[in-house]
């Protein structure tokens, strides 16, 4: 009985203790910003300078550090390198701009950091890795006999996963061959690179999938007969059906050939409008997938742009400025307007599937729209390729091994004008 109140007494006080959390930026204004939001969950303390931070770290039991990257007297991953000796098991977290990115990683392993965060966070991103840092910090002084029994509970359940992943697998053998026989399908049909050199001054794509098939698409083409000149651009994706979109996705590529080829449509929200007709009238509606699609037409002779979407957008930039063309809810698919917008050789643009947003790290986070938009200002005065290079790697090192929630279609290019 004494020993049933201990265990009591003793998960009574964790649940009451009140965590401390020591933040340092040399800007004031971040730290009072840092303090509001977060002072009735956690002791906080703050410091504008390392110096400063260290004096409160002798004075103080501090189990999480959280430091801005640039700091006049020092940078963070320099701070956290000096005080790892003497408070190795403090979880320090650094603070970071994506242009920042590559030296954070240089400095992960040398200074302890447990994770960065890229500028701006907000609460709930912030909160998160904030639980999942003091987490792993109580983990660690737990005893070792507890982290051996989860091991060895965690070995019997991979075991049996492992035992019944295989039988599912030998089951489902042939559906499988089939499924990745429509992903190869799919991919055949994606315009090639070879194809998009000849259309674009530059580009690139990223086209991931969870599985072997996808419920996204990119599709383009080029028409020049008479005087006319135009390139045709669209993403789409189908939502809620798994292998049903994928193989949506393959009738698109005939009905969007139909439409843009045959037909000769050049009004952006006739071809979305044509395109959904189309599409729900092949098949029952048992097979009916939710549309999100975006086209862009470009007038190679005029210099324009024409852009029409249904809840999906189109960013551009133009001298350093982000435009958000915004697509259209799907109430209004009668009413898709189709402007005109003038462009020049140095416009960046950028049309995408939700995906990349909707991308989870390990903490259950969203990427979400602020930071992807962050991420594109940052890489403008790159080459596109370089900027398909490191958009790639954002993403994967957000997803980490938590393994993609959505697929992902992203395509950025410029045109000559």
């Amino acid at each position: 009985m004494e020993e049933i109140v201990d265990k009591v007494s003793e998960e009574t006080i964790k649940k009451e203790k009140k965590y401390a959390i020591l933040y340092v930026d040399d800007e004031e204004t971040n730290l009072r910003v840092f303090k509001s939001n977060f002072r009735r969950f956690y002791k906080i303390h703050t410091a504008t300078t390392p110096f400063e931070a260290i004096d409160l770290l002798k004075e103080n039991e501090i189990q999480v550090i959280i430091t801005d990257q640039r700091m006049p007297d020092m940078s963070g991953t320099e701070f956290l390198e000096k005080i790892l000796p003497d408070f190795p098991d403090v979880i320090k977290i650094i603070l970071t701009g994506f242009t920042d990115i590559e030296a954070i990683k240089d400095g992960i392993n040398r200074c302890g950091i447990y994770k960065y965060i890229t500028k701006p966070w907000n609460f709930d991103e912030m909160k998160a890795v904030l639980e999942r840092a003091l987490e792993t910090y109580q983990a660690a002084i737990d005893s070792t006999e507890h982290v051996k029994d989860l091991e060895e509970t965690n070995v019997e359940l991979e075991r049996k996963v492992a035992e019944r992943t295989k039988e599912l697998n030998d089951i489902n053998e042939r559906l499988i061959s089939s499924i990745r026989y429509a992903g190869q399908l799919q991919l055949s049909m994606l315009p090639s690179e070879r194809y998009l050199d000849r259309i674009f001054a530059e580009h690139f794509i990223i086209y991931k999938t969870r599985y072997f098939f996808s419920e996204e698409f990119i599709w383009t083409t080029s028409l020049n007969f008479r005087t006319e000149d135009y390139t045709v651009l669209c993403v789409l994706a189908f939502e809620g059906k798994g292998i049903v979109g994928s193989l949506k996705t393959l009738i698109a590529d005939s009905i969007l050939t139909e439409i843009v080829q045959d037909r000769k449509i050049f009004h952006s929200g006739d071809i979305i409008k044509y395109l959904k007709e189309e599409l729900d009238a092949a098949g029952t509606n048992e097979l009916y997938c939710d549309l999100k699609v975006s086209v862009a037409i470009f007038d190679n002779n005029e210099g324009t742009l024409q852009f029409s979407g249904l809840n999906h957008d189109l960013v551009l930039f133009e001298g350093g400025r982000m435009i958000v063309l915004e697509g259209e809810p799907e109430s209004n698919i009668d009413r898709l307007n189709a402007d005109r917008f003038e462009i020049s050789s140095d416009t960046s643009m950028y049309m995408f599937s939700n995906g990349f947003m909707n991308q989870m790290n390990s903490d259950g986070v969203k990427f979400s729209r602020e930071k992807f938009e962050e991420m594109l200002k940052s890489v403008q005065d790159k080459p596109m390729e370089d900027q398909g290079v490191f958009i790639n790697q954002t993403v994967e090192d957000w997803i980490g091994e938590s393994g993609m929630n959505d697929d992902i279609s992203i395509i950025g290019f410029r045109i000559d004008v």
